[in-house]
């Protein structure tokens, strides 16, 4: 999921302005707690 956290880091710097707030959001509550347990067990 890499290239994927680096695409919106870099859309959400670049592009501030034209952020989807609920993509953000999506991301925050499904996805970082997924790859927050993954990196904790070492996946």
């Amino acid at each position: 999921p890499w290239r994927e956290i680096s695409g919106m880091r870099d859309k959400l710097i670049h592009d501030y302005f034209g952020v989807n707030n609920e993509v953000v959001w999506k991301t925050v509550v499904e996805d970082v707690p997924e790859i927050a347990a993954n990196l904790k067990r070492g996946d």
